[in-house]
């Protein structure tokens, strides 16, 4: 302990002191002894040090905190800038890619219009071309007629078809009706129905008239296609007629007499007046003399150009009921 009281250091001078005032009197050191609570005092001592470093260590701390703030803000800073300068490249980018694609539109439509131009003038070059046949046609002039009188006209056209067909068949050549269809009838009525049964009434009833005491059917068949389908056949148009009267008045029930088949024969370069009267009606007297100079009977004739037109000429169909005399 005496060691330890000799090593001190001697205590500073007061600051109170001037430089040129005398010097203190020194006096005589004498040895202390240490006291008993030494032990406490230093343990005391260590920790008021310990906790002086550590208040020099948190004010220190303070200036790096904000060093690091401000480096942080300076990063953030920073980042931004680069998510700013990317922006403004995405949209350098986006606007040539929209220049380009608008270039390529604007190419593309171009084009267009360039085929659409062409188009034009190929459907202006069809279009003159169609109006110049239609031109020439209308300047063209119409045929002569053949000839003045209608039915004569009629007649040579008939004449003109009777070479395109077979040899016909002689004038004599009869004529069928078909007088009874039996689909319809029973089975005992159809059996009773025959062609024989059907023939034989026919003539029964014939035979009851005047002029017509010893009358036979010509002939009497069944259509190889349609057994049901009975026919006679007849001499003439008068025969024809009344054979077909007698039919659908004695034939049993369920049996029907069927339509006389007509044939259609078209005819062209018909005089209008021949044919149509004032209100574009057809003439009854066009028909008969049809008939009679052809030795037929017209069961129906029919306009077939326009009826409200001017023209001088024009087609029509003729339905006839014997083919066999064309």
């Amino acid at each position: 302990m005496s060691g330890r009281a000799e090593t001190r250091t001697p205590e500073p001078p007061d600051r109170d002191e001037h430089e040129k005032s005398p010097p203190r009197l020194l006096r005589p050191r004498r040895t202390t002894r240490p006291r008993n609570n030494y032990g406490q005092e230093q343990e005391i001592d260590i920790q008021q040090r310990n906790a002086r470093s550590q208040q020099k260590k948190r004010t220190r701390g303070k200036p790096v905190a904000q060093h690091e703030a401000v480096t942080s803000d300076d990063a953030s800073t920073e980042s931004d800038d680069t998510n700013a300068a990317n922006f403004v490249k995405e949209l350098v980018k986006l606007r040539r890619d929209l220049k380009r694609r608008d270039d390529s539109h604007r190419e593309e439509m171009q084009k267009v219009q360039e085929e659409l131009q062409k188009v034009k003038k190929e459907f202006s070059a069809a279009l003159a071309e169609v109006q110049q046949e239609l031109q020439t046609l209308a300047e063209r002039p119409l045929p002569e007629p053949c000839a003045q009188n209608g039915h004569d006209e009629i007649l040579r056209e008939i004449q003109s078809l009777r070479e395109e067909i077979s040899t016909p068949a002689p004038v004599s050549s009869p004529s069928y009706a078909d007088v009874a269809h039996t689909s319809k009838m029973t089975e005992s009525e159809s059996e009773k129905a025959s062609a024989g049964s059907i023939r034989a009434t026919i003539e029964t009833e014939i035979r009851k008239m005047d002029d017509h005491t010893h009358w036979r059917c010509r002939a009497v068949t069944v259509s190889p296609r349609d057994t049901n389908r009975i026919r006679i056949a007849c001499r003439d148009e008068a025969e024809h007629q009344l054979v077909k009267k007698v039919a659908e008045a004695k034939i049993g029930a369920g049996a029907r007499v069927l339509r006389d088949e007509l044939y259609p024969i078209k005819v062209d370069s018909v005089k209008r007046t021949a044919v149509l009267d004032e209100n574009h009606g057809i003439l009854t007297e066009a028909a008969a003399a049809l008939g009679e100079e052809n030795e037929t009977t017209v069961a129906k004739m029919t306009w077939l150009s326009s009826k409200e037109t001017a023209k001088p000429y024009g087609s029509m169909v003729v339905r006839i009921r014997d083919n066999q005399r064309f």
